[in-house]
């Protein structure tokens, strides 16, 4: 669905063009070709009873943005995409990849910040470049971020029967919009007042989910404004891992590498650490002699009885209001409500036991008979259990929740001559709270073993944990024991933004290609961050404690901006080889009253040589300011102790071991994340070939400074030993005595210094004199990104005497994406690796449309990639890093009955859609991590064929 031209008219907003075919999802559309030549020149006023039309990627009313590419997606564009949600369509442009946004990414490796989106928020990752580095608006106006870091929106917060339209500029945009606008821009233009009732219902499903959809919207005009309000309900079924269990399988032993986990029920015993498994006979019901082991060791896939994606349930509302007061004031006013909640049957709590020989169902126990020809207890008697808590405590639960609400209104100023101004302020909040029940209290747990901790042991009248049953068969331990050690984890947040602007702008004189114009403001937003942290039992003496650091961090910032359109070639000055000819030049301030101040600029260009031909290009810088938790020292804060043998940090011995600390969370020292962007391109929309739309873009991004934990990412010998990280380490002198620049004594001192402050535990037994190195894993600005690629985009519509076709195609390509960890490290090109952008994602659209009925087909194609060492599990062979290409077909069927009719078919339409039609499985991916996963969830879905039917009745 390419774009051929969108072209604001500025005489009235119900004249904005947007193609209904996959315009919405093109690569690219045209960018900006102004006006048309009859109004280009004209003031942007508009009709009393319409609002003045500002396009995303510009402050100047009128105009689209110069030398920067405009993605617009229509209500019609979500309906002929068959997808049933704002986040299904916007999925389906190539500049959107799924890194860290989606629901549905469980399991296997972490990749970009995934484990952040701790809500399970569906947001969108321009160009792979974060969620944080895209900016989400709601109509023009930020609103507060998402995800207890605060770097994420939920696309689905806005629903698709309340959207007008939603504009995209893959493009830097931080000289109109300041931060977050690095990979850029994606704006959520909610439906105007009009006169309408009208509903809509969709079921969807899948092998094993179901999803339904209700929405309702109605909306009144009068003379002089009006109002429109809408509501929809979502609800989605959890899919289970084991009905996907090609996908949800952690036996990577087909592949060569490991076989499930030893943590099981019935479990298995060991006499020493690492040694030979014996496994617990199934059915097992009581204690357990040595005679009665096996030597086949039990083994279970750690998805069992775990979820792959969460159910959920969304309540959202949106309503937008304008009232004019006089012919030169308006009103206006939008806001929107969602809440959003969900559960998540996790991965089960393992551990391994270390049980004592005071515990009575030991095959160790003081007095137990040895009836065991071959296997003989350790001398202190102690034996290891490594087990899995599926059957004893249940799936580690997820439950939660995140609810935010907008409101925003202003007054808008007919100042005559062509000029306008506005005032309007903002408020925003956004509370999001979850818990993870069925966890360990490593006290409580030692104690039901058997042990005694801390100078106690188990309460008396409470029975001994039993880890030697086989709980899948019978309850082995009673409630009470289970109480001893069952822990949770609560983690919460909440979000306020308060902000507001002003700003004018008009024609300030006329030149041969038309009015320069110019728009001038500026901003105040005060943003205020409050959350519970990590509030958890699971380390403390015993259940009935629970720690956690409060954490609150507010700022201020003052922003002011200025952009200058200047149309030097028009209708009234076109000369041979020079149609149009135009610039714009925008320039914003912004400071932040905690991580100082930035100045970003941006120019643009559009040049014509004949009609039909436009070539384009812009440059800008951007900026990401850190969120209020990465410069937050209390947030997800402490001191982690880790061990290493000597071979992997360069001392003797090779299998000794050393220990050094990690001080992690966030970081005061933190500035703006940087980033200078370019484009170049041209749109070819033949005279002599109508319909046809051709547009390629060239894009750069160098992107520096961006927050990251370089020094925790890195394999610690690497981060000790190449002296590239050297800046991030202090070292201890006894074991690095020409690197250290401390005496021992003045190390010990820095490290309590370091640790005295309480709200910054340590989390285990650290003795410094032995701490061979404080390795700063907390958030830095390190990192650094530089990617490079095409956009291309193709439609022709061909009109005909029996029905309308289309033929559409998108595509990307990347040359490059390159990342260091650290400045002065190597750049790794990462294209088309597994956790990173692929070289080429297209799609293919093949469409008819007769009368009411509208037919689309989509072809879409990511390319084949690899899959480094890094991700790959080591004893996988390199035969494996190759994953296969993927090719998916989707297919939309709908039909609008003729607003004409009479009876119940009146403003009757019905579409049946089938994502995924022929159930293409995805490419195997040998993915590593705790819980492996054998598919790349940012390219493919679990979910597999998903066909949806949907109703939809506008009753005025």
């Amino acid at each position: 669905m390419i774009a051929r031209k969108f072209s604001v008219r500025p005489a009235a907003a119900s004249r904005l063009s947007i193609s209904t075919s996959l315009v919405a999802l093109a690569l690219v559309s045209a960018p900006a070709f102004a006006q048309d030549n009859e109004t280009a020149d004209k003031p942007a006023d508009v009709a009393k009873d319409e609002p003045n039309i500002v396009v995303t990627g510009t402050r100047i009313k009128g105009i689209n943005p110069v030398g920067s590419a405009l993605i617009p997606i229509g209500r019609e564009d979500i309906e002929k995409l068959g997808g049933g949600t704002t986040n299904d369509a916007l999925r389906k442009i190539p500049q959107v990849i799924n890194f860290g946004g989606s629901n549905d990414q469980l399991g296997g490796s972490v990749i970009q910040n995934t484990s952040l989106n701790s809500f399970f928020a569906k947001s969108i990752n321009l160009r792979g470049l974060g969620t944080a580095s895209t900016l989400s608006l709601v109509n023009g106006h930020r609103v507060a971020p998402q995800g207890p870091n605060g770097q994420l929106f939920d696309a689905d917060n806005i629903p698709g029967i309340a959207v007008e339209r939603i504009e995209v500029v893959a493009d830097g945009g931080s000289a109109i919009y300041g931060s977050d606008a690095i990979g850029g821009v994606v704006n959520y233009i909610t439906r105007q007042p009009e006169n309408t009732l009208e509903a809509q219902f969709r079921v969807g499903l899948a092998n094993s989910v179901q999803e339904y959809i209700g929405s309702i919207a109605a909306g009144r005009k009068w003379d002089t404004g009006g109002f429109f309000l809408a509501y929809e309900y979502q609800k989605r079924t959890a899919l289970e891992a084991d009905d996907r269990p090609e996908l949800f399988n952690s036996d990577l032993s087909p592949y060569g590498g490991g076989a499930n986990p030893i943590f099981s029920s019935p479990a298995n015993v060991q006499f020493t650490a690492n040694g030979p498994a014996y496994g617990i006979p199934a059915g097992t019901t009581g204690g357990i002699t040595l005679g009665q082991l096996s030597t086949t060791t039990n083994r279970q896939n750690a998805w069992k009885g775990a979820d792959a994606v969460p159910s959920g349930e969304r309540h959202a509302v949106v309503g937008t209001f304008r009232q004019h007061l006089g012919d030169s004031i308006t009103f206006s006013a939008d806001g929107f409500y969602s809440r959003h909640s969900y559960v998540l049957k996790g991965v089960a709590s393992t551990a391994t036991l270390t049980v004592p020989n005071t515990n009575p169902y030991s095959p160790c126990f003081a007095g137990k008979a040895d009836n065991s020809a071959t296997l003989d207890c350790p001398a202190n008697g102690n034996v290891l259990v490594p087990y899995n808590f599926l059957n004893a405590l249940g799936p580690a639960t997820n439950a939660g929740y995140e609810e935010i609400w907008s409101i925003s209104g202003g007054l808008e100023f007919k100042l005559g001559h062509g000029w306008s101004a506005n005032l309007s302020g903002y408020y925003s909040t956004d509370v999001g709270s979850n818990r993870v029940d069925n966890q360990l209290n490593t006290s409580g747990l030692n104690r039901a073993l058997g042990a005694t901790v801390a100078g106690t042991t188990k309460p008396a009248g409470v029975d001994f944990f039993n880890p030697f049953c086989d709980s899948s068969a019978s309850t082995c331990n009673s409630p009470a024991t289970l109480d001893l050690f069952r822990a949770y984890t609560k983690l919460g947040s909440t979000y306020k933004l308060t902000g507001g602007s002003a700003n004018i702008g008009g024609s300030l004189f006329d030149i041969g290609g038309g009015s320069v114009r110019v728009a001038l403001g500026g901003e105040l937003h005060h943003d205020f961050l409050s959350g519970t942290g990590q509030v958890s039992n699971t380390r403390t003496d015993n259940v009935g404690i629970a720690t956690g650091v409060p954490t609150s961090n507010k700022r201020d910032v003052k922003s002011g901006y200025a952009e200058l359109f200047v149309p030097l070639v028009g209708s009234g000055n076109a000369m041979p080889g020079i149609a149009r000819l135009e610039l714009d030049v925008a320039v914003r301030y912004d400071h932040y009253s905690d991580v100082g101040h930035t100045t970003n600029p941006k120019i643009g260009v559009n040049y014509s040589p004949v009609g039909g031909l436009t070539f384009h290009g812009s440059y800008g810088t951007s900026f990401r300011a850190p969120t209020l938790v990465d410069v937050n020292k209390y947030a997800t804060a402490g001191f982690l102790p880790r061990n290493a043998t000597g071979a992997a940090v360069g001392l003797s011995p090779a299998n000794g071991s050393f220990q050094y600390a990690y001080p992690i969370g966030g970081n005061a020292d933190l500035k703006p994340e940087k980033a200078k962007t370019w484009s170049i391109g041209f749109d070819v929309s033949p005279e002599l070939v109508k319909n046809v739309h051709l547009g390629v873009t060239y894009y750069n991004i160098v992107y520096t400074d961006k927050v990251d934990t370089a020094a925790y990412n890195a394999p610690i010998g690497a981060v000790l030993n190449s002296g590239l990280y050297d800046s991030f380490v202090v070292y201890n002198p006894v074991y690095f005595p020409t690197k250290s620049k401390m005496t021992l004594a003045q190390y010990v001192a820095y490290w309590n210094q370091l640790t005295s402050d309480p709200g910054l535990p340590v989390l285990g037994v650290v003795d410094p004199t032995t701490l061979i190195a404080i390795v700063d894993a907390r958030r830095n600005n390190s990192g650094v990104v530089k990617t490079d690629g095409i956009d291309f985009n193709f439609l022709y519509d061909i009109p005909g005497n029996f029905a309308d076709f289309r033929i559409g195609a998108q595509a990307n390509y990347t040359f490059r994406y390159k990342t260091a960890p650290i400045p002065g490290a190597v750049l790794k090109n990462e294209v088309n690796h597994f956790g990173y952008p692929a070289r080429f994602t297209g799609k293919i659209e093949l469409g008819v449309d007769k009368g009411g009925f509208s037919g689309t087909a989509f072809i879409n194609f990511v390319n084949s990639r690899t899959i480094t060492r890094d991700f790959l599990p080591a004893a996988v062979p390199d035969s494996y890093r190759n994953i296969g290409s993927y090719t998916t077909f989707d297919l939309n069927l709908r039909y609008k009955f003729k607003d004409s009719d009479s009876g119940w078919s009146n403003g009757l339409a019905i579409s049946l859609s089938a994502q995924n039609l022929f159930d293409a499985t995805p490419p195997l991916v040998v993915n590593s991590g705790g819980t492996p996963i054998r598919f790349d969830p940012s390219y493919s879905s679990s979910l597999g064929r998903f066909v949806s039917l949907q109703l939809s009745k506008k009753f005025y």
